[in-house]
């Protein structure tokens, strides 16, 4: 059974869940509306259960939903363990929440390493800070991935723009959950306008990107949401076809493409951690601008 904690400030209100130390709320007091996607209803359950899962130790699908490693074969879901595993701990202080999830039994199944993951939610104004670290605690050198994956409530698809802060060159789509590197999908501006047509393929795959930012903005209101850290290796962004949410997704990680050879090691976007070494990301949610 999980626990719910929350934190707030005079600008934001944030509950995260002890299972997957998942964002269920954050709640904008200006603009009186929540930001994170809510599945609560059976219907909303349908299209999507989650709302902001961390993608840990695998980002996105696997070929056959399996990896090798020093000759052994292993099963993992998409999007890895931490979406679906408890995190111990809670609220820190009045404006910080901090939840640990360690190596065990259960994910040795999946994940032959001793590792920590340690995330930090922090609100600070109008602003949360999320930080993700990882520690090898193993005595070999640690290979895995890691992402962000949160949903933004978009009622009214029509009424959103998706700006970059620079001009990037394009995307890459899936093809049955792997990645099509073979073509890439030209931008002719730093605008998106998100449809049920643009997420038909699933999410859009970007390699190497230069903006730090990416603005969602609800054009009507001039409401501004900014995710900032978004210069990943790779980054997803994602809707589904009915569209009650746009997902903007930094990843240091990304799905397998159909001529990989499943090795963990060689794996594309992949992170190698020595041992005793920690890996440290952040990226935050802010809110940019209300009318009048």
């Amino acid at each position: 059974m999980s626990d719910n904690y929350q934190i707030e400030n005079s600008f934001l209100k944030l509950q995260v869940t002890s299972l997957g130390a998942e964002i269920k709320q954050l709640y904008a007091k200006k603009w009186q509306r929540e930001l994170i996607w809510k599945p609560i209803e059976e219907n909303a359950q349908k299209i999507w259960k989650r709302s902001s899962p961390i993608l840990f130790p695998i980002v996105g699908k696997l070929k056959n939903d399996s990896y090798g490693l020093k000759g052994k074969v292993y099963q993992m879901p998409q999007h890895g363990l931490a979406r679906d595993s408890f995190f111990i701990g809670g609220q820190k202080n009045s404006n910080e929440m901090e939840f640990i999830l360690e190596a065990d039994q259960e994910t040795f199944k999946l994940y032959p390493f001793c590792f920590e993951l340690r995330v930090n939610y922090i609100l600070v104004e109008q602003k949360l800070n999320i930080v993700w670290s990882v520690k090898n605690i193993d005595r070999q050198d640690m290979y895995f991935s890691i992402g962000a994956h949160p949903a933004f409530v978009t009622e009214k698809i029509e009424d959103y723009e998706i700006h970059f802060e620079k001009k990037e060159q394009g995307f890459y789509q899936l093809n049955n959950g792997l990645v099509n590197w073979k073509e890439l999908l030209l931008l002719d501006s730093q605008v998106i306008r998100p449809s049920s047509e643009l997420f038909f393929k699933d999410a859009l795959i970007f390699k190497n990107i230069q903006s730090k930012y990416i603005d969602l903005i609800e054009t009507k209101k001039n409401e501004i949401i900014r995710i900032n850290g978004t210069n990943t290796p790779f980054l997803g962004i994602w809707g589904k076809e009915s569209v009650p949410f746009i997902c903007i997704e930094p990843w240091y990680g990304v799905s397998d493409d159909a001529e990989h050879d499943q090795n963990l090691e060689t794996k594309n976007g992949i992170q190698m951690l020595p041992m005793g070494e920690s890996f440290v990301f952040s990226y935050s949610i802010e809110l940019i601008a209300s009318k009048g």
